[in-house]
């Protein structure tokens, strides 16, 4: 293994601290780093920066709403059915979107695992997020790389769309979702809205939605939640580590 290149080094170190990297590609990596001091500071200097982050999301009483579903999906039979009324009550229940953006524990490891994903190496985003699926199925990444702009990749795309579109919606603290746009249903979209930055103030979470061709008719989200995330908002700049 010839790992001269930092970046390249950085990446891979990264890649192990998160635990995402796996079987024999983990395998090898350990290997190397019995070899390699250089590489093994490396990694000590992911440790260091990226496991403090999972202390800024601070402990938040759990909503009964959550408390309800889980008890509802211990039976199968009462699981159908909490997923029918799921879709007719889901946007208009702003309580639940807005419990999860308060801190559910599990979005910590998401959130590095954003990171690596959108190559934080020197610079970090203002905001990110991770959409997925109710069965935590990662589908969409979200970043702020700069004020005015968001970068949204779609990394699980859906099989097919039926000629629906996706339409993105910031929920705030208070009032309605916001509409940020439609979004590829494959690849990166980038997104540049004048009020960009005013439209994501106080923003808890991110949603995507199925909406008509052209997105929504009324301004509001009609169609079903596709996959949503809490919005964790960055620090300014993420020190490159050590080699």
């Amino acid at each position: 293994m010839k790992l001269g290149n930092p970046d390249l080094r950085s990446r891979l170190a990264s890649e192990y601290v998160l635990g995402t990297m796996k079987g024999g590609a983990r395998r090898r990596f350990e290997d190397y780093l019995k070899r390699d001091a250089q590489m093994r500071a490396e990694v000590e200097g992911w440790e260091t920066h990226l496991t403090p982050l999972t202390g800024r999301l601070a402990p938040v009483t759990p909503h009964p709403r959550v408390w309800t579903r889980i008890e509802a999906r211990l039976d199968a039979v009462t699981a159908r059915a909490s997923a029918e009324k799921k879709t007719i009550g889901l946007w208009e229940s702003l309580a639940f979107w807005r419990s999860l953006g308060l801190g559910a524990s599990g979005m910590a490891v998401a959130l590095l695992t954003a990171m690596l994903v959108l190559k934080p190496v020197d610079q970090g985003p203002m905001l990110t997020a991770v959409l997925a699926e109710d069965n935590n199925v990662a589908r969409v990444f979200v970043e702020q790389p700069k004020s005015g702009m968001l970068m949204v990749k779609m990394v699980a795309p859906w099989k097919t769309m039926n000629g629906m579109a996706l339409e993105l919606w910031v929920v705030p603290k208070d009032g309605p979702p916001r509409s940020l746009g439609l979004i590829n249903d494959t690849g990166e979209t980038k997104l540049v809205l004048t009020g960009m930055d005013e439209k994501l103030a106080g923003g808890l979470v991110f949603a995507l939605s199925k909406e008509p061709p052209g997105g929504s008719p009324t301004g509001q989200p009609t169609g079903s939640v596709m996959c949503k995330g809490a919005i964790a908002h960055m620090p300014p700049r993420l020190p490159r580590s050590p080699i």
